[in-house]
């Protein structure tokens, strides 16, 4: 046996308590091991506490040393001592008699060292006449690891010294001729009788293992060459901040030095996370290759060992079968990270890029389920309540900021305070909720606890009036409507006096509405598969998106937010959300048509919280996603 190995197994036979290899280990109860020696020194008023699981075990009146004897680890330690002489590592001595005699050989029969003269003695004796008796020179040449394990041995009944050739099922232990009358009324047998129903429950217990150990190494493989992505990916990322700030002033550097420092610390959370998981899966496999170790031991074992540590190996196996199930087979998803260069450099050497993690842009944070309701509008207050219109219920949800449902009112009608399928909802900086009421073709204003207080507009395409209107922004004591059915954006002030009209012959099927910080204004349009911008006085700008079904590409966009740091994120008909720069080049998108976690059935609305996270409104799921973006 090498060094390595040789130094690898004493570690897998050490004591957790003296980090030496066994001596006379003892069970506790909860089927931890320790040295006999250890264990004395944990005694506290006849109790010891396990160091590992930390399970409080009461000791029998005789002491320590009545705990039950680990049969198979004190094999194992045999079988190391004795590899350990072999290689050279350990003293030997001729195990015959007590003489200092050096020794020639090794009897695999009796598992003993013997010196020159017992060995002598050893061919003549009657008993031992036939033994393959082998010298050590050729034993330590011929790397014949198998010669040197010890015999199984049958372990002797600690108060009569005989055999225990018998086992009791009903207390799980092993029993000698005169111990039997102490289980009387007991179900037990002989060794020989129970251990081969005793084996094929072992073997049944640990057949996972070849498949455990093939997985898990192919799992290995997988998070490790993710994570080297992942610190290439920073790599990448740092040479393109580098590109970009090649010719600019000392003064900025500093900036540049703090960019890459975001990278930095993104990458090594990224990197951690992988590390973390990667660590899991060579802890389990670790564990799992032990149990094929011990798997192939007990193939070779006697009946009394495999007996005595089959409900343990059992115990075991299960909670490793358990930690394998729960295992993630695939690298945990971690940053998607994108340097954003500024368009020009400002004068004051204001802030000239950012650098954006999408970490958590792929498995919601949470769900809330609308209890089989249609939700379409999502808004938040300035004091972290939010309000969602329920389009096939005709009402709308009131919750609070721990995403608890507070109250809900409205119900299918024309009259104040009712609704016929609401659509948009919208907070103004007084608290006060606009709902667009699209088949009644107004919007309706209340109170943050759901009180009318006044409508405004009616079935039309003149000024102030609506048709079938759908998204609704309160800004800047103004309510921006995407009116639908006009293909336009109609505005009232907020007491529901008419203003202007934005976006005349140029949009389709306005949908919906965001403004940013430097007030502009995107309205997503159906049927030019598109976000169109205009400036707040109705100027056009420029169109965001190319209609398609690839990524980057946009197909009937229904929903639009803007985060605190200008990118645009849309939700549309290839049932994902897209998210684009302030200069409206693509930059990310996530979900895909379905109704699992993080799919989406007609995602109609997309909205901001004040701590970050993103809302969806997943129409035909009847739930809200909420979603993380760091």
């Amino acid at each position: 046996m090498a060094a390595k190995e040789m130094k690898k197994a004493a570690l897998n036979l050490s004591c957790p308590v003296c980090f030496q290899v066994f001596k006379n280990p003892k069970y506790l109860p909860c089927y931890h091991s320790y040295c006999e020696q250890c264990l004395e020194k944990m005694v506290v008023q006849s109790k010891i506490t396990c160091p590992e699981c930390r399970k409080e075990a009461t000791i029998p009146a005789g002491g320590v040393k009545e705990l039950a004897n680990n049969f198979l680890i004190n094999r194992l330690v045999d079988e190391l001592i004795r590899k350990r002489k072999v290689e050279g590592e350990e003293e030997v001595k001729c195990e015959n008699c007590e003489e200092d005699d050096p020794v020639v050989t090794y009897c695999p029969d009796c598992s003993s060292f013997l010196c020159h003269v017992c060995n002598e003695v050893h061919k003549r004796a009657k008993l031992s006449r036939g033994h393959g008796v082998i010298p050590l020179t050729e034993l330590r040449s011929s790397k014949r690891d198998s010669i040197v394990l010890p015999k199984c041995k049958i372990p002797m009944c600690k108060k009569h010294s005989i055999e225990l050739l018998f086992f009791c099922k009903t207390c799980e232990e092993l029993m000698c001729m005169y111990c039997i009358k102490e289980h009387a009324g007991h179900e037990y047998d002989t060794v020989d009788r129970i251990a081969g129903s005793c084996r094929e429950e072992l073997q049944k217990a640990t057949a996972p293992i070849e498949e455990m150990v093939e997985q898990l190494c192919m799992v290995h493989e997988k998070v490790d060459e993710s994570r080297k992505e992942v610190r290439k990916q920073g790599e990448d990322i740092n040479k393109e901040i580098d590109r970009h700030y090649n010719d600019i002033m000392q003064k900025i550097m500093r900036q540049k030095d703090q960019l890459k420092q975001q990278v930095c610390d993104l990458i090594t959370q990224s990197e951690k996370t992988l590390t973390t998981q990667l660590e899991e899966v060579e802890f389990i496999r670790a564990e799992v290759l032990s149990m094929k170790e011990l798997k192939d031991t007990l193939e070779q074992s006697s009946d009394q060992e495999a007996l005595s540590t089959s409900k343990q190996v059992i115990d075991q196996m299960q909670w490793l079968v358990d930690k394998y199930k729960m295992l993630s087979h695939q690298p945990i998803k971690t940053a998607e990270i994108r340097f954003v260069p500024s368009e020009q450099l400002l004068p004051q050497f204001g802030d000239l890029g950012n650098v954006k993690d999408y970490k958590a842009i792929s498995d919601p944070y949470k769900i809330v389920d609308i209890d089989d309701g249609s939700p379409w509008g999502i808004a938040f207050s300035s004091t972290g309540f939010w309000a969602v219109s329920d389009w096939s219920k005709h009402c709308i949800c009131l919750f609070n900021d721990q995403d608890q449902l507070i109250t809900r009112f409205g119900g299918q009608g024309r009259n104040r305070g009712h609704f016929h399928h609401p659509t948009g909802v919208t907070f103004d900086n007084g608290d006060h909720l606009y709902v667009a009421d699209r088949n009644n073709h107004r919007v309706q204003k209340f109170d943050i606890n759901g009180n009318y207080l006044l409508q405004f507009g009616s079935k039309g395409c003149k000024d102030g009036e609506l048709n079938e209107p759908r998204g609704i922004l309160a800004h800047r004591g103004k309510v921006y409507i995407a009116d639908h059915g006009n293909s336009r954006v109609s505005v009232f002030q907020t007491d529901g006096q008419f203003h202007s009209i934005i976006g005349r012959g140029i949009l389709g099927e306005s949908y919906n509405i965001a403004v940013d910080s430097i007030n502009r204004l995107f309205v997503t349009d159906r049927s030019n598969d598109c976000i169109s911008t205009f400036t707040l006085n109705g100027q056009y700008l420029c169109r965001i998106g190319i209609a398609g079904t690839y990524t980057s590409q946009l197909k009937s966009p229904y929903g639009i937010a803007i985060d605190p740091n200008g990118f645009i994120f849309v939700t549309d008909d290839n049932q994902r959300v897209s998210i684009f720069d302030k200069y409206g080049k693509y930059v990310h998108c996530f979900g895909s048509r379905g109704h699992h976690i993080g799919q989406f059935r007609y995602p109609l609305e997309v909205a901001f919280a004040a701590n970050g996270y993103v809302y969806i409104a997943d129409f035909n799921n009847h739930r809200i996603q909420i979603f993380s973006v760091l």
